[in-house]
């Protein structure tokens, strides 16, 4: 077969398959029902599918919220705990120094005073 008339049919098949896929057919009104249908019941489904989205955001954004508050909670004992337990430190410290001061205020540097007394509270001899 020559080139021409393998195009010829090509040509042909095309034309004619254009035109038989062309035709407009037309739907009987039960098929148009039931199309009417299935875009209602798909509407519906994404209708349902986007509440249920919407709400299972809500609860992940809710749930995270609150780990977020239960994280915040949790970090502030744990720098309440840290800030009383450098109070204690810083009081016991304190105390100590106020201890050793009184000490050597109170008893040693009473205690040349002392010396000279038997009992109680009597007065230097007189020199």
């Amino acid at each position: 077969m020559s080139k021409f008339i393998k195009l010829l049919i090509v040509a042909v098949l095309f034309g004619v398959g254009s035109q038989l896929f062309g035709q407009d057919v037309y739907d009987t009104p039960e098929e148009v029902d039931r199309e009417i249908q299935k875009d209602e019941m798909r509407q519906q489904r994404s209708a349902k599918t986007s509440m249920m989205y919407k709400h299972q955001q809500m609860r992940r954004f809710h749930m995270m919220d609150s780990e977020d508050k239960r994280e915040w909670r949790k970090d502030r004992y744990h720098l309440k705990k840290k800030y009383m337990k450098k109070k204690k430190q810083k009081r016991i410290v304190t105390l100590f120094v106020v201890g050793v001061t009184s000490y050597v205020i109170g008893y040693e540097m009473a205690k040349d005073e002392h010396k000279y007394k038997k009992h109680g509270w009597d007065k230097k001899p007189i020199r």
